[in-house]
């Protein structure tokens, strides 16, 4: 099961940061290198530097003592962190299940008899995100440059931070850039439901936030129009999270978007994450998702080091592995500039030929940029049936020549597309 990665406080403190190292090393380098003071830095140092056995544990400890802890208030982090669903520490695969709402029966004593034992199969969907994502951030760091992090006890501290800040600050980059595109994709698929807006200004901003409030309120009551499963589902304003583009929050008002989500300002605020853009998505302003549409795993985070004997370096490697995804249960909004048009629907395959009592599998292609992907099938036959994947069941009892199956666009109901199947005999 995924865990949330525990923090440590630690006191990023040079002569701390050295004692610590050596109370927790081998009686040889506790009899080789003295317990540090403000006094004695410079012969710690050198203590430590005199053989390479002590230099080396001196060193794996102090950046495995990193990758717990340290000096996290220095590094830059992922304004998109919080949606980070913890520490996967076995496998590679999470699977999301989702049960679907069970559907109504109508009381009839008459029938019942017959259907009591009858079974009815959960509408149950499931969705797999995979590891993605392996990637390693390197950082060297020479003799000499140990030798001079111990001028001074703050040296120490100075030496840890370029260990650092190179990797951990690239890697947490590097997260924030993935978990942007994650939107792009999302969106770029018709897995986001897209609501079009002006181009903001100080006269219409607060019609605009009318029209966010509107789709918020709209999110807490059970429909299946938000996510890209067409699962019947809800999400209360406590877990709705709204992404803004940095531009478009600085003419919104806070206090006015903050009243749409029902809250004080100080509540909102931890449900507004700021980013820089939403990459190609150059209409974007604002995203509205629910706090599972994002599944993001840790699935390694390791050091290792290895030194180069003629070069007199160390060569430092933090390797990343992660899970990167979006669920497709989760609601999801986007709100933009652009005009969202669906031009037409495609089925596919376009003609088969189907024997009674066995089954066809259709698709279907929403033509339109970031239109929503979602259709409803339909048949004209009164005897044979389609589900909501598009597969199709011809009856036993068919008795039509042709069946013509038919998709219709979710987010346009005037846009549709048809397939004819051909019923021969069983």
């Amino acid at each position: 099961m995924p865990t949330m990665p525990k923090t440590v406080d630690l006191v990023p403190d040079g002569i701390n940061i050295l004692n610590a190292i050596r109370n927790a090393a081998s009686a040889d380098y506790q009899s080789r290198v003295p317990i540090a003071t403000q006094d004695n830095i410079f012969d710690v140092g050198v203590s430590i530097n005199e053989y390479h056995s002590t230099q080396n544990e001196f060193l794996n400890a102090l950046v495995n003592r990193i990758a717990r802890v340290i000096i996290v208030s220095k590094l830059y982090s992922n304004p998109l962190k919080r949606f980070k669903k913890g520490m996967l520490e076995y496998g590679e695969t999470i699977e999301e299940i989702f049960v679907n709402i069970a559907r109504a029966h109508e009381f009839n004593p008459d029938t019942a008899e017959n259907q009591v034992f009858k079974r009815e199969i959960p509408d149950v969907a499931t969705a797999f995100h995979k590891l993605n994502y392996k990637n390693f951030y390197k950082a060297t760091i020479s003799d000499e440059m140990l030798r001079q992090a111990f001028v001074s006890a703050q040296g120490v501290t100075d030496l840890i931070a370029r260990i650092v800040d190179s990797m951990y600050s690239g890697a947490e980059f590097d997260e924030y850039l993935v978990m942007k595109q994650l939107i792009v994709e999302a969106a770029e698929a018709g897995n986001m439901w897209p609501v079009t807006i002006p181009a903001v200004t100080a006269e219409n901003a607060k019609s605009i936030v009318t029209t966010i409030k509107g789709i918020s309120n709209k999110l807490e009551f059970m429909s299946s129009q938000y996510n890209a499963q067409g699962v019947v589902t809800f999400t209360k304003k406590p877990n709705q999270i709204i992404l803004m583009d940095a531009a478009f929050d600085a003419t919104i008002d806070v206090n006015v978007l903050a009243s749409a989500f029902n809250m004080e300002k100080a509540e909102f605020m931890g449900q507004r994450v700021l980013v820089d853009d939403f990459g190609t998505l150059t209409g974007a302003v604002a995203a509205l998702v629910d706090a599972d549409f994002f599944m993001v795993f840790d699935t390694l985070a390791k050091f290792t080091e290895i030194y180069n004997s003629e070069g007199l370096y160390w060569n430092y490697f933090y390797h990343v592995w992660k899970v990167f995804s979006t669920s497709p249960f989760a609601n999801a909004i986007l709100f933009t500039t652009d005009t969202i048009t669906a031009t037409g629907v495609t089925v596919t395959p376009a003609t088969a030929t189907v024997k009674k009592g066995a089954t066809a599998q259709f698709s279907a292609k929403v033509a339109g940029n970031l239109v929503p992907q979602r259709v409803v099938w339909t048949t004209n036959s009164t005897v044979s049936l389609i589900d909501h994947d598009g597969t199709l069941q011809v009856s036993p009892d068919e008795t039509a020549a042709t069946i013509t199956v038919t998709a219709t666009s979710v987010y346009d109901g005037t846009k549709k597309g048809t397939a004819t199947v051909t019923v021969s005999g069983q």
